[in-house]
Formats: structure tokens, sequence, C-alpha cells
């Protein structure tokens, strides 16, 4: 995949554009570019944002891999392709296989690189995982340092899936060495498996994911809190999904409530979630992520939306709180798509977003807030609404 930007709104910021934050990104594929922070100098940032723009990357080799099937039994693919997985999503550089039993699958995923392929966000592969290949050793400062070189183990996940008639029920464990541990499992129940657009169904889920880190992947080599997401990274978390979703016709309403324990989306979570709430778009300042992903946010979302016009035209309305220890945040989406030909369509999406940050934090810091002359941390409002609008072709 190849493409562009249209107009870019931030070529005249101090140090120059920064849409490669979002689009055409690229940092080497096991990184070593740290992003700009605005409590950099001028003239370091805006020496990292030229080594950054001059990197950025508008093409995309997204879809080299071959695939085989038994009948229903037995699969393998393998390559470069979209992954399925619910905790990997975008492009996958791996493997995957199954085998089928009755009404038990058993399913093997891994994954070494990732990449991102569509409308809104293009970037290439990158190591998504990164550890140190000589491992972490206790230091005196009381920290962990590193030896050895960067290399990516990447991340693997094994799930035991039993669907019958309308139940589902699915146990599922992703790992990454050195990294993380995460079980988890979902619970289903559908009432039309089946169903083709006529009628009614209703579909409800319930899941919980628990995932476990390595001490090295809390505290950094001077003994200090490693931060993800504006709070301390936690030796465990967890969190929990449940959605109900109707359907009449061509029509549709969803509700889904997401909470997390502690720092569950530390690092995993962040780079697939299946809960179904928007959990970016916040401002590339402040690190584009929203409160929907943060240590011990609660998130309620609902949505309604139809699909019309031989499947030509969709509509959707999106109305989600969230709520955490650093911030609120309230959103509302219209989001408007039509499909032209098999190989053009259209996307608009209109949306409010105010998110306040909390006293005691500062937006995008990722770091503790020391209130003085020199760092603000009083919070406040801001306003993140935005209209977005895509033509994409694909051949």
């Amino acid at each position: 995949m190849v493409g562009g930007v249209l107009y870019d709104g931030t070529k005249r910021f101090l140090g120059g554009s920064i849409v490669y934050q979002n689009f055409a990104f690229y940092n080497g594929f096991y990184g070593g570019i740290k992003d700009v922070l605005q409590s950099d100098s001028n003239e370091v940032m805006i020496a990292k944002r030229a080594r950054l723009s001059n990197a950025s990357r508008f093409y995309v080799v997204s879809d080299a891999y071959l695939e085989y099937n038994y009948k229903d039994h037995f699969g393998i693919k393998g390559g470069l392709y979209r992954s399925k997985a619910a905790y990997k999503s975008g492009q996958t550089a791996g493997f995957e296989a199954y085998a089928q039993f009755k009404h038990f699958q058993l399913w093997w995923f891994s994954s070494w690189a990732r990449a991102f392929a569509t409308g809104p966000r293009l970037r290439d592969w990158y190591a998504s995982r990164v550890v140190f290949s000589g491992g972490y050793h206790k230091n005196a400062q009381g920290g962990y340092t590193p030896s050895g070189h960067k290399v990516s183990y990447g991340t693997h996940a094994i799930q035991l899936t039993y669907k019958k008639h309308h139940f589902l029920a699915e146990g599922f464990f992703y790992f990454s060495p050195k990294m993380f541990n995460a079980p988890g499992f979902k619970i289903g129940w559908d009432s039309d498996p089946n169903f083709s657009g006529k009628g009614f169904r209703s579909n409800t889920e319930l899941s919980a994911f628990f995932p476990f880190y390595y001490p090295w992947m809390l505290i950094n080599s001077k003994g200090g809190a490693i931060y993800r997401y504006d709070n301390p990274a936690t030796a465990n978390g967890q969190s929990l999904t449940i959605k109900q979703r109707f359907d009449i016709n061509q029509f549709y309403i969803l509700g889904i409530f997401y909470k997390n324990f502690r720092n569950a989306n530390a690092y995993i979570g962040n780079t697939g979630n299946p809960s179904g709430v928007e959990l970016y778009s916040n401002s590339l300042w402040a690190g584009y992520v929203g409160t929907a992903l943060k240590a011990n946010a609660v998130t309620g979302s609902f949505i309604y939306g139809g699909l019309h016009f031989n499947k030509k035209f969709m509509w959707r309305m999106m109305w989600q709180w969230s709520s955490a220890p650093v911030s609120y945040e309230g959103r509302v989406v219209l989001s408007l798509g039509y499909q032209f030909t098999a190989n053009l369509k259209a996307l608009i999406d209109l949306a409010y977003y105010g998110i306040h940050t909390n006293n005691g934090y500062q937006a995008g810091l990722n770091a503790y807030c020391n209130s003085s002359a020199h760092m603000y941390c009083k919070g406040g409002y801001q306003d993140r609404s935005a209209l977005y609008t895509q033509l994409i072709a694909s051949f």
C-alpha cells in the first residue's frame, strides 16, 4: 500500500511537521529515535523532528503470504497478512495454524513484526515487542540493567474455542518472552449465529484478561518507575468487557462496558484490543492514547447504525464516556461510509471529543508530575474535536 497527505496543517509548527507521528511514521525496526516532547529545547526538538520526518515511509508491503486449508479440519497461514488475533491488530509478520474437531478448535498464533496499511494509518514494519538478548540484571540502584542487543522474540498466543449452536466458550493465553504472560477467557451467546441482515439477532459477550509483567518492565535501570500511559506500570492487571448487541434487519444497537484494573494495558491490550470502545484519537502532543486504555479506567459506549443500499452505504453514531484517575472524557462520533466500487470507498468521521486532565497530571507527560514553576500539573480541559475524511482505493 502507498499513501500520502493532501494537506498538512502542522508543517509550519516550530521544528517542522509532526504528521509523521500518525501517518508514515518509521523509527527503525527496533526503534531508536525517541519521540519529541514539548519539554525538549527548540534545537533538540527541531533535530528530532527532522530525523523522524526524513525517515517517513509512505509505503508498506502489506500482504505476501501462503495459506493452506484441508476441508475444515486443519489450516496454516504464514507470511505478511492482516492479523485476526484479538490482542494483535494490524498487519502481522508470522504464522498461524488451527485444528478443528467437531465443536472444538485449537488455534496457534505467532507474530514477530507489525505494520499498518489502512486509510487513516500507514506504518512500515516494526518490532512491537522489543527486549534485550542477554536479559535483565538487578543493579545496585534497585533497577534492572539490560545486556546484549535488541531482539524481537515476538508475540504468541494459543486459544481453545468451543462453539455449539448458540453458545461459545473460549480460553486463550498470550505471551511475549521476557515481557508478559496473559491468560484470558470469553463466553458468549448468539441467538442467530447465521444472521445475514434479515430478522432479529441478540449477541451477548463477556470477556476477561489477566496480564502479568516481568519486574524489569516496571522499573528502569535507575530504580525508578516506568510510566505507561501517564501511570506507573504495574506487575499485573485485569480488564473486563461486557457487550450486548441487537440487530434488527439492517439496523443495529450495541452497548459496551469496559473496565481496567491497575495498568492492565501497559504492554498488551495496546497493540490490539477487542473491547470495541474508542481507545485513541487523542492529540499527537498528548501521546494519541485516550482515557479508556489507561490505568483503572472505566468506559461506557453506546453505538447504533445501519447498512443500506445493497451494503454500499453505512452510518454509525457512537456516544462514549471514559473516566480514570488521570483524566475523563466524552465523545460523540458520526461515521459515514460509501462503497462506490469494489475498489473505491469513502469514509467520513465527524467527532466531538472533549478531555479533561485531572489535577496532579499533565497531558502527554507520561512521567511523575512534580508541580513547580517549570512544570504545570493542574490538568484542565482540551477539545480534540475533528473531521476525518478518507478516500481509499485498493487494487
